[in-house]
C-alpha cells in the first residue's frame, strides 16, 4: 500500500511537532506533529491583505504533513533532536516547581519528541502516558494542552502498533476539546475530523462515513457551509468507489462552488481531480489543473499524487524476498486483504499516520514478525515542475529491505510547484515499519498481526538547524 500515510502552538519549542493537530484533507497521512492553531496559507498574485487567503489546518490539504517551513539551509536535512538528557532535565525541573499543566505539557512534548527522533519510541510513549496521568484531570481548565497529549500519545501508539490506544486517544482529543472549549470554537470540527479518519483506520468505511456525515450536519447547522463541504468532499474522496461517476460528481460539485469562503474546499477538490487524472494516465488533464493552481502562488508545495508500489516482505525461514502488489494507501491508512484494490487516496502525508498496509500472504510460509526498531528518515526536494529529486535516507534503524519500493514511489510523487532555493520545498519524513497488536483466541495475550504497515510522520517542521 502506498505510504502516503491528524494552528500557532502556544506550547512552542522542540516539542511542537508532537501533539499538534491536523487532518490532511486528502491523502496525506497523519503526522506525529500537530499544533493547535497553526495555519496554512496561500497568496493570490496581488499581495494586499484581500489577496491573502489563510487556510486553517482543518481546511488545508495535507496540512498535517506540510504546515511549517524548514528553517536554515536548503541542503538535505539531517534532523538532530535536542539532547534527551537536556529535555528530561527541563521536564524534571518543571515538575519540581509544580508547574502548571500547560508548562508540563510543553516540557513533556519536548522530551517525547526528542526521544522519538532518536528512535526511542517506547520511551516517548512512557513519557506521554505519565504526563496524561498527571494532567488529564485538568482537561476542563487546559483543554488544548491536554488534547495535544492525547494526540501525541495516539500517534506514538499507532507507530508502535497499539491501535486500541490510538483509538482511545483520538476520542480523548475530541471529548477534551468539546467539553473544554466554547461551543462556537471551530477546533471541535478538527477533532471530529480526526475521529472520522481514525474510525476508517480501525473500523472501516461505514463508520468513517457516519462521522463525516455527522460533521457536515453539525457544521451546516452552525452556518459553516465551508466546513460541511470539506467533510462531504473527504468522505467522497476516501469512501466512494474510486473513479466512479458518483465519486467524480461529488468532487466536481465541490470544485464548482463559488465565493471567497469556499476557496479551501474548492482547492482541495481541484487537487483531488488532478490526482485522479494522474491515476488515469491523463498527464495533460492533470497539468492543466496544476497550471491553474500555480496562479495561486501556493506557499508550500502540496502533494497531489503518489503511485502505488510493491511492498517487499520476507519469509521467516529462508530470509528470501517476495513482492506484494500494493495500491495507494488511504489518507489515514487502512488495511487490505486479498487481491489488490484501488486506493481511497494515493497521496501521502495527513495525517500520524498514514499506513502502508501489506496484504496477508496465504502460502505455506508466514511473514516475519520482526516489527521493532525499524524506521527511516527520508529527505527530498520538490522542483518547480512539481516533481521530486534527491531522494535519500538520512538516518535509519534496523533492516531497510522494506524501503526499496517506498523510495521508488516517493521519487514519482507529484506536487504543486516548488521553488528553487526555498526551504519550504525540502521535505523530511519519518517512515516506521510496524504492525498492529491483535488478540489471540483463548488468552488475553496479544501478538503482532502478520499484516505489515508503514506509519508516516512529517519531520520538516522540526528539522530546523537552530
Amino acid at each position: 500500500m502506498t505510504v502516503t500515510l491528524p494552528k500557532t502552538n502556544p506550547l512552542s519549542g522542540c516539542g511542537r511537532a508532537l501533539g499538534e493537530p491536523g487532518t490532511a484533507v486528502k491523502v496525506s497521512g497523519q503526522v506525529i506533529s500537530m499544533a493547535e492553531g497553526r495555519q496554512i496559507g496561500y497568496e493570490a498574485d496581488h499581495q494586499n491583505r484581500e489577496g491573502v487567503i489563510v487556510l486553517t489546518l482543518l481546511f488545508a490539504l495535507q496540512a498535517a504533513a506540510q504546515y511549517a517551513p524548514v528553517q536554515g539551509r536548503v541542503d538535505p536535512i539531517v534532523v538532530v533532536g535536542r539532547p534527551i538528557d537536556d529535555a528530561r532535565s527541563k521536564l524534571n525541573a518543571c515538575l519540581a516547581r509544580h508547574c502548571k499543566t500547560d508548562e508540563d505539557v510543553a516540557a513533556t512534548l519536548a522530551l517525547a519528541e526528542t526521544q522519538l527522533l532518536d528512535g526511542k519510541y517506547r520511551d516517548a510513549r512512557k513519557t506521554l502516558l505519565a504526563s496524561l496521568d498527571r494532567n488529564e484531570d485538568f482537561a476542563k481548565a487546559y483543554p488544548v494542552p491536554v488534547s495535544q497529549l492525547y494526540r501525541a500519545n495516539g500517534k506514538v501508539a499507532a507507530n508502535l502498533g497499539f491501535d486500541r490506544d490510538y483509538f482511545r486517544s483520538t476520542f480523548g482529543i475530541y471529548h477534551t476539546l468539546k467539553n473544554g472549549l466554547p461551543p462556537d470554537d471551530s477546533r471541535k470540527y478538527t477533532a471530529l475530523m480526526e475521529v472520522a479518519e481514525m474510525m476508517y483506520r480501525t473500523e472501516g468505511h461505514t463508520r468513517a462515513r457516519y462521522y463525516y456525515d455527522r460533521l457536515a450536519d453539525e457544521a451546516r447547522k452552525d452556518g459553516r457551509d465551508d466546513i460541511a463541504a470539506i467533510a462531504e468532499l473527504r468522505s467522497a474522496i476516501r469512501h466512494l468507489p474510486q473513479g466512479s461517476e458518483m465519486q467524480m460528481a461529488a468532487i466536481r460539485k465541490v470544485a464548482g462552488l463559488q465565493g471567497e469562503r469556499m476557496r479551501a474546499p474548492v482547492l482541495e477538490a481541484k487537487l483531488a481531480l488532478a490526482k485522479m487524472a494522474y491515476q488515469k494516465g491523463d498527464e495533460a488533464g492533470a497539468q492543466a489543473i496544476q497550471n491553474e493552481l500555480a496562479q495561486l502562488n501556493i506557499k508550500r508545495p502540496m502533494l497531489i499524487y503518489q503511485p502505488s508500489y510493491a511492498m517487499v516482505q520476507r519469509e521467516l525461514d529462508s530470509g528470501s524476498e517476495f513482492n506484494f502488489p500494493m495500491e495507494g494507501a488511504p489518507a489515514i491508512g487502512g488495511e487490505v486483504s486479498g487481491m489488490p484494490q484501488q486506493s481511497a487516496s494515493a497521496e501521502g502525508r495527513a495525517s500520524v499516520t498514514n499506513s502502508i498496509t501489506a496484504m496477508q500472504w496465504s502460502s505455506i510460509k508466514r511473514i516475519s514478525g520482526n516489527f521493532d526498531d525499524m524506521w527511516a528518515d527520508v529527505t527530498f526536494r520538490i522542483t518547480p515542475e512539481g516533481r521530486v529529486s534527491d531522494v535519500k535516507i538520512t538516518k535509519s534503524k534496523g533492516d531497510l529491505f522494506w524501503t526499496k519500493p517506498l523510495l521508488a514511489s516517493l521519487s514519482m510523487r507529484r506536487y504543486t510547484a516548488g521553488k528553487l532555493n526555498d526551504p519550504a520545498s525540502v521535505r523530511s519524513e519519518r517512515y516506521t515499519y510496524t504492525s498492529g497488536y491483535e488478540g489471540q483466541t483463548g488468552t488475553r495475550a496479544q501478538q503482532r498481526s502478520p499484516k505489515a504497515r508503514v506509519e508516516y510522520m512529517d519531520l520538516s517542521d522540526i528539522a530546523s538547524t537552530e
